[in-house]
């Protein structure tokens, strides 16, 4: 009797780790009749809602995170027409990105945005960038119309819904009406004048290039020494305009945005301060 009951304790644990690792398992990698059902209700949706497009399902990704099964669409003939439809384990459909990332130009807001970025990248990573920076890149200034009242926003972003699906864009005059460079440079001479010759130089580099910018970010600091430590100073513009880059001033209008900067960074300080102490 005793040996009947300890074997069937022993199913019973069995079966409990069995359904265990199998619910450990579900939530971690998902389980193939989720993604099945997942697979057929996104081509039922294709079929049904997209029928006029000829899009195909390119792969489906469980993720653990949120527990969804992610089906990612694709268009053959449209380089912007991708987005996912993201499902439960039950076949319900939680969202379905369509319009967000391809109708609202999102999608081809990034397309434009990573050629920009490459285009900087190989300036920067080129052997002749005379100044070691370990910060530098390039940003086209995108935002959804939504948002264009922010007073956050540049007024020379560019609207992602005015986008024109698919069409052709040339980066160097886009990035000339809405793109901004954001650099850091290392400098054993942190000065004002320094700044203004820097400045310059970059303007310089950039139009050899053939890449176009709007305004730029440009700090220069004192390098690290061997222990990682570094002297103190700062110099700086903040937005400042590529129009704004000829020599005849140049100095007094790097002084005035390195003053503008500093004077935003303290009340961004301040701001945060004040948060901390109203939370105390």
């Amino acid at each position: 009797m005793k040996k009947k009951v300890l074997k069937i304790l022993a199913f019973v644990v069995a079966i409990a780790l069995i359904i265990g690792v199998s619910v450990f398992a579900n939530a971690l990698v998902g389980n193939p009749i989720s993604k099945h059902i997942a697979t057929n209700k996104a081509e039922k949706i294709l079929e049904d809602k997209y029928s006029d497009k000829d899009f195909e399902i390119e792969k489906i990704v469980y993720s653990f995170k949120d527990g969804y099964y992610h089906v990612f669409i694709k268009s053959p003939s449209s380089i912007d027409s991708s987005f996912n439809i993201t499902f439960d384990m039950w076949g319900n459909v939680k969202f379905d990105y369509y319009e967000n990332d391809v109708l609202t130009g999102w999608n081809t807001a990034n397309r434009i945005g990573k050629e920009y970025r490459d285009s900087v990248d190989a300036v920067f990573d080129s052997k002749s960038f005379p100044y070691v920076e370990h910060i530098g890149y390039g940003d086209i200034e995108f935002i959804p119309e939504e948002y264009m009242n922010d007073t956050s926003v540049p007024d020379y972003a560019i609207i992602t819904e005015e986008l024109e699906l698919d069409a052709f864009y040339d980066i160097n005059e886009l990035g000339a009406k809405a793109g901004k460079l954001t650099i850091y440079i290392d400098d054993e001479t942190v000065t004002h004048e320094r700044l203004a010759e820097i400045v310059l130089d970059i303007k310089r580099i950039f139009d050899d290039a053939g890449v176009g910018f709007y305004a730029m970010d440009l700090v220069i600091e004192y390098p690290k020494n061997e222990d990682s430590s570094k002297k103190e100073g700062r110099v700086e513009v903040k937005d400042f305009l590529y129009s704004d880059i000829y020599e005849e001033g140049i100095l007094e209008r790097v002084k005035e945005s390195d003053k503008a900067a500093k004077e935003y960074y303290a009340e961004q300080d301040a701001e945060k301060q004040k948060l901390i102490d109203e939370q105390k």
